[in-house]
């Protein structure tokens, strides 16, 4: 027995067609049992200058539809009653839409309720009052119930999609991990780079091979995705200090930062190296030292310091890239926040509620993406199926 993609045997093929036919013979049943209804539509014309709104009312008034329907003469039936009164207003145009159980009284009441509402408004406003009549929108009355044939269609498809996913639920289904990919999405990060341990390494060695293709602009597909290139693209809208900043002390990666320097190096672009990590930029001074006792003490603060050194060393139109320490230290959120862009490190098993808190931290920075690292060979096809065209 054939089976659906990602589905083992078990999977019930006969289920949808019988809820699609058991709704539609549940639809045919109920609207055999609907009473019959039908409608038929009049236009009203209020042509002096009292609001159409004033006229609408005229029809909508108890005393006028009873007056309506009295003044019509009783059939084998009955006297024809009305079932429901509609009032649409286009401009100075008034619709007036009548439902009765019959045809024939459908189109006699409205034409009577229109000629009522005129006698109520020349009763009222005397001989200056504006309404006309100006007749039947269509000839003949429509059926509105009971809509078997639309009633069918539509528990049919209910019919068949509750049938799928009963089937689908009965069976048993190849489960797939979850996708970082699509967690990232769903929490509002967008994933620029997606390394494994395998590509740090190659990329800490310095065998990444960067084509002439992927230099341009472009990402070239082989065996991998080039991290690299992808990271030096989310850079190419800015210009200036970039930082690297990682989400926690595992997530901090080198090998693949360096060759996107290398990259947007060969891209003619000038590029700066600063670690700005521990123990880097430490301040020999904490407090002043004793033979600055009595003079003026202006201490400068680590991230101060930092962001000074990398805007001295800032060439025009070129970058200066800013490893910082994890995203906890306040060095590292003060650079952030002063950077003309942020791209985020952070493991592929980071957790909601940590990514969710690391967006929050930086949401008056220049957030370019997130790179995951450390992250499992299959996190790792998916983005190159995602991310490149064939």
């Amino acid at each position: 027995m054939p089976t659906l993609p990602g589905l083992r045997s078990g999977f019930a093929w006969w289920l949808p067609p019988l809820t699609a036919l058991l709704g539609a013979a549940i639809a045919v049943l109920l609207s055999q049992s609907t009473a019959a209804a039908w409608s038929a539509d009049v236009h009203l014309w209020a042509r002096d200058g009292r609001s159409p709104q004033e006229y609408a009312q005229l029809v909508l008034d108890r005393s006028v539809q009873e007056a309506a329907t009295h003044g019509m003469m009783a059939s084998e039936s009955g006297q024809p009653q009305l079932d429901g009164v509609e009032v649409e207003l286009t401009d100075t145009l008034i619709r007036v839409t009548v439902r009765a159980s019959g045809e024939s009284d459908a189109e006699a009441l409205a034409l009577s309720l229109a000629n009522a509402a005129v006698d109520e408004a020349h009763f009222r406003y005397g001989n200056d009052a504006g309404l006309d009549l100006l007749g039947l929108v269509r000839p003949g009355a429509r059926k509105v119930a009971p809509a078997t044939e639309w009633s069918a269609a539509w528990a049919s498809a209910v019919g068949l999609l509750v049938g799928l996913a009963l089937a689908a639920a009965s069976a048993r289904v190849v489960r797939r991990p979850p996708s970082s990919l699509g967690r990232l999405g769903r929490l509002g990060l967008r994933p620029i780079a997606v390394i494994t341990d395998e590509a740090e390494r190659a990329a800490e060695a310095g065998v990444f091979q960067t084509s002439g293709a992927a230099v341009s602009g472009t990402t070239e597909r082989g065996h991998m995705l080039d991290d690299a290139v992808q990271i030096a693209n989310a850079m190419n809208p800015v210009s200036g200090i970039v930082a690297f900043t990682p989400l926690d002390a595992d997530s901090g990666t080198t090998g693949a930062l360096m060759q996107s320097a290398r990259t947007l190096a060969a891209r003619g672009n000038p590029v700066i190296w600063l670690d700005g990590r521990h123990p880097a930029f430490e301040l020999a001074y904490s407090s002043p030292p004793g033979w600055l006792l009595g003079a003026h003490w202006s201490p400068v603060s680590r991230s101060e310091l930092i962001l000074r050194t990398a805007a001295g060393a800032l060439r025009p139109n070129g970058y200066v890239l800013l490893p910082t320490d994890p995203l906890s230290d306040q060095t590292a959120r003060d650079i952030a926040r002063s950077a003309v862009g942020v791209i985020l490190l952070a493991r592929a098993d980071a957790s909601d509620e940590a990514l969710v808190q690391a967006r929050e931290t930086l949401r008056t920075a220049r957030l370019l993406g997130i790179v995951l690292v450390h992250a499992p060979e299959p996190d790792r096809r998916e983005f190159e199926l995602a991310y490149t065209t064939e």
